[in-house]
């Protein structure tokens, strides 16, 4: 199984090992320059007392804790045995220390130096051992003890810190997580939290803003689907009709005429869902796209749409009264259809006893409808396609009013 990386432990184990290597090494540092700093300061003093005394051979000279002498064998016993003439350069500093840690004082330490002055070469040396009053005088706790113990300090100094800050981003990201896990179409438009931080902010509006694409994606989606099963009711039930007559023509023999009436039905209603199709997809996108305008006779359009939803009146006592005049526009065919039709099974539907008028004058058509037993009205989808209806007519600015009367309703279109 793979193991996921936490970004919060990967964090602090990075930040842990800079800062604390950071520390370590720069403590290292400091316990070397404190070394070599008394090096050099031992260094620097024996050279200024080789340049004050002028020192004749076999009578060494002893100032405060040095002693310079012209000759090596000059030099007491314990220094020359712990080093060799051969083995001293010019100005360098020889050392040699008896015990002694990073938290414990030496034992003893040598100290020998050849410097050459303005007349001849002396050696200098120097020693140190417990009977010594400048080992008495050294410090009760060690320097390299406080470096460490600073380092330590400071190491745990900056994990506190880190702690602290990881904590304070963290929980923003935590927080961010869990508001995004429960962001869905409920909560979806309600102002966005603060999250302390502009970039975390910035990652909550991107991932809203995504989250509303999504679902605008979905409803669009879902109100297609809704669309074109309401739509294709009236197509697919003329050409199931239309092929149930043609088989029963078959049947009998009848004439190719006949035949000939039904297939173009078929026809025209295979059209119609494939232009239908088209429109729902581009009204489903809500952007500019071309639509095909035609040359059309809304009175010839109204007889075909009468007579495919015949279905709907067949066996119901409804009288239909249809008026209409010669007057052709240019107008995108599939849309007119899809309202039309809408409003005309409406009323189909929406009449279980009584009298349904068309009347078409112009771009004027009058859809009119008269119950007498409106309490049992009723058909799944009615919404659907009033909805439609109106994003259509909305969408090239026609007129639609709607009145509800007594027993009925009454719909006044106006094509543009």
């Amino acid at each position: 199984m793979k193991i996921r990386l936490s970004l919060r432990i990967y964090v602090l184990v990075a930040m842990l090992l800079t800062g604390g290597s950071s520390i370590v090494l720069l403590s290292a540092l400091s316990m070397h320059y404190f070394a070599t700093g008394m090096d050099v300061a031992m260094r620097g003093s024996m050279y200024a007392q080789a340049q004050q005394y002028t020192v004749m051979d076999g009578i060494p000279i002893k100032s405060q804790q040095y002693m310079m002498a012209s000759r090596w064998q000059d030099l007491p016993s314990t220094i020359t045995s712990h080093f060799s003439t051969e083995d001293m350069p010019l100005n360098t500093l020889k050392k040699h220390m008896i015990g002694g840690t990073w938290f414990t004082p030496p034992s003893a330490g040598y100290f020998v130096m050849k410097v050459k002055n303005a007349t001849q070469t002396v050696y200098v040396a120097s020693t140190f051992n417990p009977d010594d009053r400048m080992l008495a005088l050294s410090p009760e706790i060690p320097h390299f003890v406080v470096i460490i113990v600073t380092a330590i300090g400071a190491i745990f100094v900056f994990i506190i810190i880190l702690i602290v800050v990881l904590k304070k981003i963290t929980m923003p990201v935590e927080r961010l997580k869990i508001w995004a896990k429960k962001l869905d179409k409920a909560n979806l438009n309600d102002p966005l939290p603060d999250f302390q931080f502009s970039e975390l902010n910035s990652l909550a509006i991107m991932t809203s803003e995504s989250m509303r694409s999504v679902q605008e994606s979905v409803e669009r989606e879902q109100r297609f689907l809704a669309y074109a099963s309401h739509e294709l009711r009236t197509p697919i039930a003329v050409i199931s009709s239309n092929v149930e007559l043609i088989q029963k023509l078959l049947d009998r023999d009848a004439p190719k005429q006949k035949l000939i009436v039904g297939l173009n039905r078929i026809e025209r209603a295979v059209s119609t869902m494939g232009t239908l199709i088209e429109t729902l997809l581009w009204l489903n996108r809500g952007e500019s796209h071309h639509v095909c305008i035609d040359k059309i006779s809304i009175s010839k359009l109204i007889q075909q749409l009468t007579s495919e939803l015949e279905y709907l009146i067949r066996d119901k006592r409804v009288e239909l009264v249809v008026d209409t005049d010669d007057t052709q526009m240019s107008l995108p065919n599939t849309v007119c259809r899809i309202v039309l039709q809408n409003v005309i099974r409406n009323a189909y539907i929406h009449t279980n006893e009584g009298v349904v008028s068309i009347i078409q004058t112009g771009p004027q058509v009058i859809i009119k409808n008269i119950d007498y037993l409106p309490e049992s009205s009723t058909e799944l989808g009615f919404g659907l396609g009033l909805e439609l209806t109106q994003k259509l007519i909305l969408q090239y600015q026609w007129q639609f009013v709607s009145e509800e009367g007594e027993n009925g309703r009454t719909v006044t279109i106006t094509f543009k």
